[in-house]
């Protein structure tokens, strides 16, 4: 099975399809490569995260660039321009700086499917494509996400704020920003 026909849903699937044509048989596609003009139906989907150097275990920070609509709805604060260690602590920021070096070292694309919460009949799903974007043609130091949010209950209103128990069940998270 191809790395393509993971990505069953058609918004990934798409911007997988537009990554690979930015790429021009290029490992990596720049920043500049990627117009959001060209893609106004995944934007509310999207979010550009930058590896920020920094002074940490693994090197970097992860900094919102841009977080689309629908990813601050279910994160559950604004992500622009915010670093993610300053929103979350613990097992989720180690997930996803874990992620971001794998994508980083390997200049690959990286499917995932992660449940928020403790209970998964009321669990918040989420599938995330995220795709490697460099400013200098060579060193990854962006990431291109496409994440989709599924509410197994859609009448409760959960957010990664809110429910991302299920990294670990004995760390405490501290929420970082007001709830609306």
């Amino acid at each position: 099975m191809s790395f393509a026909e993971i990505l069953d849903e058609p918004l990934l699937a798409e911007l997988y399809s537009y990554w690979t044509e930015r790429s021009r048989g290029r490992k990596v596609p720049t920043r500049a490569d990627i117009d959001p003009v060209d893609i106004p139906q995944l934007l509310p989907h999207l979010t550009l995260t930058e590896m920020v150097p920094a002074q940490t275990a693994r090197g970097f920070r992860i900094r919102y660039r841009l977080a689309g609509t629908e990813i601050e709805s279910h994160f559950g604060c604004p992500l622009t321009n915010r670093y993610l260690d300053d929103l979350v602590t613990g097992p989720f920021v180690d997930f996803a700086m874990e992620l971001h070096e794998r994508v980083r070292t390997e200049k690959e694309p990286i499917y995932t499917e992660v449940l928020f919460g403790s209970d998964e009949a009321e669990a918040l799903y989420a599938k995330r494509l995220m795709l490697p974007l460099s400013e200098d043609g060579q060193t990854v130091n962006l990431m291109l996400a496409g994440v989709l949010f599924f509410n197994r209950n859609p009448s409760a209103r959960k957010t990664i704020l809110h429910s991302h128990k299920q990294f670990s069940s004995t760390a405490v998270h501290t929420p970082r920003c007001s709830f609306s």
